[in-house]
């Protein structure tokens, strides 16, 4: 804005003054010099914005100093709190990984457990499905078994359902555990996370509301510098405006009854603490000539022309002042939150350390009883594997009995045919020796003395071949042959 040369504190380099007197308007009345003063009195209010700018920068200056001081206290401890964090995270990430091995592992030999279960039941479906021969069924019947008798009616199946139900109750050991340390890490990661929250969301959620940034310190401390000098500038101004106001009173005539007038007709329209000055009135005036009056009365009236900009000019830094703390206040109690939040994740850290070695020991002793219901697993997986074998040699005995009950079969046709044949040929030679004896005793027998031998006139002697264990073993039973082929099949391939 321009100003007169007294608020501008110079004059105008162009004119002297009697060039000014020449060009000046006519003398001011007694009315319009009075009420410069009262206008210039007025303006002296604006002297509490000043101290208030002085205030306003003396607690931005120190808002700004604690906060910087905070915010790097603030940033120091977040660093550390993110290493210490960040070794955490390290332990969580290792006892999750001892889990998830665990887990692997359980699923795995849970898998084998199903396979090796599957093969046994298969066996034992096998079992159940293959019928004893009719030819066997003398035998079973004897033994009070009635019905339609399998392979299944001659093993014992308690063994399965006693490993059946010590692998569930391994399994269930297993499931409790592994929940157990699953819920012990999610706490922890519970617990690392509202560090997370405190560090992250709080500030987040705090910048989100005041739609704050850090202020730029030395531009903000600058500028509110600038404010404050300027208004001290104008206010410095006023008062030199007010002084010629009343120099300006002493050098007319009539002023000063004029401006007690005024005084008491107006006084309630002055602000509070602002009187008329009657002290500077009555204080003697230098000698001043009319050609110095005249310009002093020129100068007067332009700067009366500039007073209301100048109080306008001081309201608008002090807003501006204002709406600068404005910013700052917020911004120093939102670090304070943040510090205040780091202080509380580090008392959270003070507790997650403190239970840290109580998660490390649960991930042990998970470990630990895993190993023990691991074994009992794979014992309960070697009694199926033992079962399955013995089963599956027993379905390939039997087809190898019904192989051995055909071999025997036939090798007993075989010694039957040996002896039959053997009696056709011993029958032949009975007879033959018969009649060669009946034909000696009709030729030579009347030559011969009766008791040169007493065996002369005997048979032959009889042989028979007889089974010397007969009764000691069971008649061998008649298979089918195609029974006999496919059980010859698959005995030869091991089923």
């Amino acid at each position: 804005m321009a100003q007169s040369p007294y608020l501008a504190q110079q004059h105008s380099p162009q004119s002297s003054p009697s060039q000014s007197l020449r060009a000046a308007s006519p003398p001011a009345t007694v009315e319009t010099i009075v009420s410069y003063l009262v206008a210039s009195k007025r303006s002296l209010g604006s002297i509490h914005l000043v101290h208030r700018a002085t205030n306003i920068l003396t607690e931005a200056r120190a808002s700004i100093e604690s906060t910087t001081a905070l915010l790097a206290k603030t940033t120091y401890l977040r660093r550390s709190l993110a290493s210490q964090l960040k070794i955490l995270r390290g332990v969580q990430y290792e006892l999750d990984s001892a889990a998830q091995t665990i887990q692997q592992e359980f699923q795995t030999i849970i898998q084998e457990l199903d396979d090796t279960g599957a093969r046994l039941l298969q066996c034992i479906d096998f079992l159940k499905e293959t019928s004893i021969e009719e030819a066997f069924k003398s035998t079973t019947e004897a033994e009070g078994v009635t019905g339609k008798v399998t392979l299944h009616d001659f093993v014992d199946d308690n063994g399965v359902e006693q490993i059946k139900q010590a692998m569930r109750a391994a399994i269930d050991n297993v499931q409790n555990d592994e929940h157990e340390i699953n819920q012990s890490i999610q706490t922890l990661e519970e617990d690392l996370q509202s560090i997370n929250d405190v560090l992250v969301n709080r500030t987040n959620d705090s910048g989100a509301e005041s739609d704050l940034k850090q202020p730029t310190i030395s531009a903000t401390l600058s500028i509110l510098e600038h404010h404050a000098k300027e208004m001290a500038q104008g206010l410095e101004s006023l008062v030199k405006h007010f002084d010629l106001c009343v120099t300006a009173i002493k050098h007319t005539e009539g002023c000063g009854e004029a401006v007690v007038q005024t005084m008491n007709t107006n006084a309630e329209d002055l602000p509070e603490a602002v009187g008329m000055g009657m002290e500077e009135l009555q204080a003697p005036a230098q000698p001043m000539n009319e050609e110095e009056r005249l310009e002093m009365l020129q100068v007067l009236e332009n700067d009366a022309n500039e007073v209301d900009e100048v109080v306008m000019e001081l309201q608008d830094r002090h807003a501006e002042m204002e709406a600068q703390l404005e910013r700052i206040v917020p911004w120093r109690e939102q670090q304070e939150n943040v510090y205040a939040d780091v202080t509380t994740a580090f008392r959270l850290m003070d507790k997650i350390s403190g239970r840290l070695s109580g998660y490390v020991a649960e991930t042990a002793r998970h470990a630990s009883r895993w190993n023990e219901e691991k074994a009992k697993i794979e014992d309960g997986i070697g009694g199926m594997e033992e079962l399955c074998s013995y089963y599956t040699n027993f379905l390939h005995a039997y087809d190898g009995l019904i192989v051995e009950v055909d071999r025997r079969r036939a090798a007993k046709k075989a010694m039957e045919r040996v002896v039959v044949q053997a009696h056709s040929q011993l029958d032949q030679l009975y007879e033959s020796d018969r009649q060669l004896r009946v034909k000696f005793r009709e030729n030579m027998g009347e030559f011969l003395p009766g008791d040169i031998w007493h065996g002369v006139n005997d048979l032959p002697p009889r042989f028979e071949i007889n089974r010397v264990d007969e009764g000691f073993e069971a008649s061998v039973p008649d298979i089918p042959r195609r029974t006999v082929e496919e059980a010859a099949r698959r005995f030869s391939k091991g089923r």
